[in-house]
């Protein structure tokens, strides 16, 4: 046995070595999950998209992620399944069969215990719960497994509900509890077992919820108990009259029993005792089902022929196929199962019988094997004969679980590929932003050019003719000279003359009326500037109309400053920017145009220098004589000289305008600055963009997930 026992330690070491394969796959798994999990929220938001997008939402509403998710969660069973038999510190053998077939006899002669820790009957159904059997040179205990509150209810009781037809399941215990219980069942399912189903929820677990509902917290939790306290929460014990008198049973998932095994010392083997099938609890054969492929390496089927005839029957096939299912097809229940006929002095011949039709009804397993199972040594000889072969072959049986895995979750990840794919040709199909922005820019710099040359056309024809506005100031200032600037009179300078002498009074009288004229024209610049302001802010409309005003809001020279500042932002917009800021800046003052102008006219009839002495007789009237004749020929000169400016200034407009279309229109790179600077901020000079950009970036999204989706399966094959 030494021997044996090492070898099973070095079976169980290379399995949790190789337990570390489907590890790996579980995570990239739960990863592969939580990416479809966000391509599905995605999903959601895509569907609350315009009504245009209906033909891309109607090619989603087509695709089944439910399938996608569905397989996933099958892939991960199989790997957790996977993982949790190469991971285990033992290797289980189930025991499983119909009711009343000697499973629990079996269980009995082998592991030393007795019907008051697993017991057996040949009346009513005894074994309730799952036990898991295993060696340990100590004394016997258990440990009890009880259900959650939540889970009781979901796994246990309604199931009851559904298959009796009563609409509202209980959401907690209280409710079952005090909840009036249905008279009669609802539409059934099974007409024919209604009865009984209904009196298993009736009279087991409804009538007894207070005796077994203390032992359901809200999380799963165990208790260890003594031996003797074993039988209470793994069976059902009968009265009499056959009716049951333990209940603490409904509330346990499972009990692993610990004992010294008296014939086989093998450590590190473990012995699962399902509950007999063919009773009319629900859950039985589903619960047994999770248990072959979570808790079992080898299955152990059991059968009694009786003497006075047994055949394979419905129950017989339906056990094998049920079982069948325990590994999701991943290993041929053939290769990992044997079938014990329970053979005694009265029926020979019956399991003669029933070894040579047992093909004929589909059931196949790797040997079949005959024992008496109350006799001791003949049950200790089916144990070692099941662990020969499971020394021989596990291995085996491992690898070829693995390898059949490895070829689904293969197929797995190329459906989960292929999906993807249509995924992506899906929302590659959603409105193309780009398209219809260059189309949108073209229009746009088709309108700006036609725009902007008939803005100077009209420039050059407006300043053609006599600038009527300058004409009409200048008009009004020639007036105000005539009247304002007054000359001494005769009696002022004859006065001023005593006191100063008349070249003093002479020179004085012509610096003042000098300083006088030149403040008559300071007025022409505030009016100068309105009108290169004026047709700035025609200019502006050019960009409204374009489209340029939504920008910002502004209007007129606000607008042109808005646009200047959002230019000046990016380096690459050199010729906007400098085009815009030459437009803003651009003035005609006053001081640096007209009055130097002015004052050239000025300063040649009323000179800033002294002038030479007057020496008529009639020096009075001579000076008089004199200022009155300069201030009529200053009108005169300034008339002529201001006339010319008219035409200069209108010429400067020209100009101002010209430079500046010449900037935005015709710079070398300027298409490609209007390119970048529109395609920055297209979704506010195009509203409508905004639908495709948002658009856009659900697309970019989901593509990004989609991508890293893809990844995700493709890390499975590790």
């Amino acid at each position: 046995m030494s021997e044996i026992t090492s070898i099973i330690d070095e079976i169980i070491g290379k399995r949790k070595v190789g337990a570390k394969v489907p590890y790996k796959v579980l995570e990239n798994l739960k990863y592969l999950e939580s990416k479809i999990g966000q391509i599905r929220d995605l999903e959601k938001t895509i569907r609350s998209l315009p009504v245009h997008t209906s033909s891309v939402i109607e090619q989603i509403e087509r695709f089944d992620f439910r399938a996608m998710s569905d397989r996933l969660i099958q892939e991960r069973k199989t790997w957790e399944i996977l993982w949790q038999r190469l991971n285990r510190d033992t290797i289980n053998i189930g025991v499983i069969g119909l009711a009343r077939q000697g499973k629990s006899t079996l269980l009995q002669r082998v592991a030393g215990l007795t019907d008051d820790e697993i017991p057996s009957s040949d009346r009513m159904p005894c074994t309730s719960v799952q036990s898991n059997i295993y060696h340990v040179d100590e004394n016997t205990y258990a440990k009890v497994y009880f259900h959650s509150e939540s889970y009781f209810l979901e796994e246990v009781i309604k199931p009851y509900y559904e298959e009796l037809g009563f609409f509202r399941v209980p959401v907690n215990l209280s409710e079952f509890r005090s909840s009036p219980f249905p008279s009669t069942p609802t539409n059934p399912r099974h007409p024919a077992k209604a009865e009984a189903v209904y009196k298993h929820l009736r009279d087991d677990y409804h009538a007894h919820v207070n005796e077994y509902g203390r032992l359901l917290k809200a999380e799963k939790e165990y208790i260890t108990i003594p031996k003797e306290k074993i039988k209470e929460y793994v069976s059902q014990d009968y009265d009499n009259q056959g009716n049951p008198r333990f209940f603490n049973h409904l509330a346990v998932e499972k009990v692993e029993i610990f004992c010294s095994f008296p014939e086989t010392k093998v450590k590190k083997i473990g012995l699962v005792d399902m509950p007999g099938l063919g009773d009319t609890r629900l859950g039985d054969t589903e619960r047994m089902i999770r248990a072959l492929g979570e808790d079992v390496d080898f299955i152990l089927f059991v059968r009694r022929p009786v003497p006075s005839g047994s055949f394979w029957g419905e129950s017989d096939v339906n056990l094998y196929d049920e079982a069948s299912q325990a590994l999701q097809n991943k290993l041929p229940l053939k290769e990992w199962s044997f079938m014990l006929l329970n053979q005694d002095e009265t029926n020979d011949q019956q399991c003669s019988d029933m070894e040579n039709t047992r093909t004929n009804k589909g059931i196949h397993v790797k040997k079949c094997l005959r024992a008496n199972c109350k006799n001791t040594l003949s049950a200790n000889q089916i144990l070692q004969e099941v662990i020969d072969e499971l020394v021989q072959r596990m291995d085996h049986l491992d690898q070829q679980y693995m390898s059949a895995a490895f070829k689904d979750l293969q197929d797995f990840q190329n459906f989960v590929e292929e999906q993807l794919q249509r995924v992506r040709q899906i929302v590659s199909a959603m409105g193309d932003i780009n398209a219809k922005y260059l189309i949108l820019k073209e229009d746009f710099l088709e309108q700006l050019y036609k725009e902007i040359e008939e803005f100077r056309v009209q420039v050059r024809q407006r300043f053609k003719v006599t600038n009527e506005e300058f004409k009409t100031q200048v008009s009004s200032v020639i007036e105000r000279c005539k009247t304002e600037v007054i000359i001494p009179s005769l009696n002022e300078l004859t006065v001023r003359a005593n006191k100063d002498g008349i070249d003093k009074v002479y020179f004085d009288a012509i610096q003042q009326m000098r300083a006088n004229f030149l403040k008559q024209f300071h007025s022409i610049g505030g009016d100068l500037r309105q009108s290169f302001e004026n047709t700035k802010s025609d200019l502006a409309k050019v960009f409204v109309k374009i489209g340029l005003g939504a920008l910002t809001g502004q209007q007129g020279l606000e607008l042109l400053k808005a646009l200047e500042k959002s230019f000046a932002q990016d380096n690459e917009l050199q010729n906007l920017t400098r085009g815009f800021r030459f437009i803003i800046s651009f003035e005609i003052m006053y001081k640096g145009f007209i009055q130097s102008q002015v004052w050239e006219k000025l300063s040649q009839v009323l000179p800033p220098y002294p002038l030479k002495p007057v020496k008529t007789p009639d020096v009075i009237d001579t000076v008089l004589s004199n200022l009155k004749e300069s201030h009529k020929k200053a009108i005169e000169e300034c008339q002529v000289a201001l006339s010319n400016i008219g035409e200069s200034i209108n010429r400067a407009q020209i100009s101002m305008v010209e430079e500046f279309s010449d900037h935005i229109t015709r710079s070398q790179g300027i298409e490609r600055e209007w390119d970048i600077f529109l395609n920055n901020n297209r979704c506010q000079v195009w509203p409508q963009l905004q639908e495709l950009e948002n658009q856009k970036q659900l697309q970019q999204q989901w593509l990004t997930l989609v991508d890293e989706t893809l990844s995700a399966s493709r890390k499975l094959s590790v």
